[in-house]
């Protein structure tokens, strides 16, 4: 949920030429008349003002909140340390616990930064709360049920763009032509997005909206008869460990192709894994940083795309479903 020198912008200096016309006079003579020369004036343009140097902005000053020190959030914060500068950034980390909500306030608040970037839900919502600091965070999913998109905060997708992962899923499947994918409430535009991306490749998908992960876990037993594949999001207000084992137990023995959002779960029988590039991650919080308006608002859409993926294929599953592989190494990576 990218470090590097947001905001420094060089403004050149704006020089004056000063220009000075001289003026000759002209004397005339009479006959037997001598007349004396009238005196030359000379006119002459304004002194140049002085040239001061117009010194560029300072940088700004950008407060990193985690929700926790899990991997992925440690290597997108160590990422965005790369791109700020080590004298431009402080870190507050909330471990994963929302009893220190009060104490990180006020230490983002006594760093005075001019910015947040918010790593995860816990982070985000705490920098929320910071209403005159301009914020994006990432590696977030559910994060319309949480109201973070506002004037002054803006997001990066968690998931790479839905119409490349297809695009990979399709790579390895020709054949694939229903997929189901099965979410928690107030995912509409998601599963819009998602709908859109395999229409446009001819693809029809069922989706279903549950509360719970025991309604997860029935919804998609229903739906294992009609789908040849099942998009897995990382919605954990309805996914659970063990409904997870139970889903790719299932998925297993009804040879449904399964797509996951982490390498870990191939194990447990996903076909694929696709997974959004920390760098990546970095790169789009700090472009929506650099596009702040004056009065400190961000502008452009409520959420930020990401452009790169990674892919990691599980072969023995790929047999199992009789997928052709190409002769590529297992780990595939995938770039816009």
């Amino acid at each position: 949920m990218s470090a590097q020198q947001p905001n420094r912008f060089a403004r050149s200096g704006l020089c004056l030429l000063a220009i000075s016309t001289l003026l000759g006079g002209c004397a005339r003579l009479l006959p037997s008349v001598d007349t004396p020369e009238p005196p030359q004036s000379v006119a002459t343009s304004p002194a140049a003002p002085e040239h001061r140097p117009v010194l560029p902005p300072k940088p700004a000053q950008v407060a990193i909140l985690l929700s926790d020190d899990v991997p992925v959030f440690v290597s997108v914060a160590d990422q965005l340390r790369r791109r700020l500068g080590d004298e431009h950034h402080t870190i507050h980390n909330l471990d994963g616990h929302p009893a220190n909500t009060r104490r990180i306030l006020e230490e983002v608040e006594s760093s005075d930064p001019d910015q947040v970037i918010s790593i995860g839900l816990l982070a985000a919502q705490v920098g929320r709360q910071l209403d005159d600091v301009p914020m994006v965070f990432c590696c977030v999913f559910n994060y319309q049920e949480h109201d973070l998109i506002s004037s002054t905060s803006k997001g990066v997708n968690l998931l790479p763009p839905f119409s490349m992962q297809l695009e990979a899923w399709r790579k390895f499947s020709p054949n694939l032509e229903r997929i189901g994918v099965i979410s928690g409430p107030s995912q509409d535009a998601l599963i819009a997005e998602i709908k859109q991306a395999a229409a446009e490749m001819g693809i029809e998908l069922l989706s279903r909206t549950v509360h719970s992960d025991q309604e997860a876990l029935y919804g998609f037993k229903r739906l294992a008869p009609e789908i040849q594949g099942l998009w897995l999001l990382p919605d954990n207000r309805i996914l659970s460990p063990r409904v997870i084992r139970e889903i790719m137990s299932y998925g297993g023995k009804h040879r449904i192709q399964i797509v996951v959002f982490g390498s870990g779960l191939l194990n447990l029988g996903g076909l694929m894994a696709i997974t959004s590039r920390v760098g990546d991650v970095a790169d789009q919080v700090v472009a929506r940083l650099e596009h702040k308006a004056e009065d400190g608002r961000l502008t452009g859409p409520g959420m930020m795309p990401l452009t790169q993926m990674d892919l990691e294929i599980n072969q023995d599953i790929a047999r199992h479903l009789g997928l052709i592989l190409s002769e590529r190494s297992a780990r595939a990576e995938q770039s816009e």
